[in-house]
């Protein structure tokens, strides 16, 4: 009696264990769930973010950097010499956006798309964006070989890798390739490396500290100074508002990362700010 009893209960069992065998098997895998906001603009301070225009929106920024802190009140800390940079991006969809922007600076003007090729999610730890930018510097030249369109474009690429950590800290890296048609030696490189380092940390619910820097990868002239910037974001209802200081006036890439002049030594640094306001469309 009691190996029948036995037995029963161990088919019966066996038949609810493969029951959840095949539970499991037919069961589909969890959607990814992506991870969002890793920054609150397309700019961390001086570079480019993870993060596109939304899509089916214009995103319209000013760039403001003001001259050189350097005179102090003769110039009213940096307020009387000042450079603009307004741009424009449209996000097509959730993973393209594309734009065109114009520097005072140089009187340049730049065309620029960004690819988001992967997204952080709780299946994948970071997210890879791919950035690229031509420019064209307008300045009026006297030499006619320099004076060619060819020789005043400038082309930026950059692979962005960010990871949101948690809802106070992101990080991001980015490895950056300049390349010049045109240079001011013959010595110098047409083509020039840098690893971007850049990060955002949460001080309250509507306001965070920036930062970002640019390392040189290869051989430099000795007037070289490595650029870098410190700021704050602030969101503020339909837009967000960056406050800054950097010791670069240029806000398009090759001005950015590869023509940095100033020190805190002798307070040759620029304060300014960058403003986002966005149009559904």
């Amino acid at each position: 009696m009691n190996k029948y009893f036995v037995f029963y209960f161990g088919v019966i069992f066996s038949l609810m264990g493969q029951d959840d065998l095949l539970d499991l098997i037919n069961e589909e895998p969890a959607a990814p769930v992506p991870v969002t906001a890793t920054f609150k603009a397309t700019r961390i301070v001086n570079s480019q973010s993870i993060e596109l225009a939304r899509p089916k929106t214009l995103e319209f920024m000013i760039l403001h950097r003001f001259g050189s802190m350097k005179n102090g009140v003769y110039d009213l800390f940096g307020m009387d010499e000042a450079a603009i940079r307004f741009d424009l991006k449209y996000g097509i969809n959730d993973r393209i956006s594309t734009g065109a922007g114009r520097s005072s600076l140089k009187k340049t003007y730049d065309i620029f798309s960004k690819i988001k090729l992967m997204n952080q999610s709780n299946v994948f730890p970071f997210s890879i964006a791919l950035f690229a930018d031509i420019e064209i510097e307008t300045l009026k030249r006297e030499n006619k070989f320099s004076d060619k369109l060819v020789n005043r474009l400038t082309y930026d690429t950059q692979l962005l890798m960010a990871r949101k950590f948690n809802q106070n800290l992101s990080l991001q890296i980015m490895p950056t390739w300049v390349h010049h048609n045109l240079v001011k030696k013959h010595e110098d490189a047409h083509d020039l490396y840098s690893m971007g380092v850049g990060g955002r940390m949460k001080i309250t619910k509507r306001v965070s500290l920036n930062a970002d820097t640019f390392f040189p990868v290869g051989e430099r002239d000795s007037t070289f100074v490595q650029s870098w910037g410190i700021g704050c974001d602030i969101e503020t209802g339909g837009h967000v508002f960056q406050i800054m200081v950097t010791n670069v006036q240029g806000s398009f890439e090759s001005a950015y990362i590869e023509n940095a002049s100033g020190a805190i030594a002798d307070k040759n640094l620029y304060l300014g700010f960058n403003i986002t306001r966005v149009f559904a469309i």
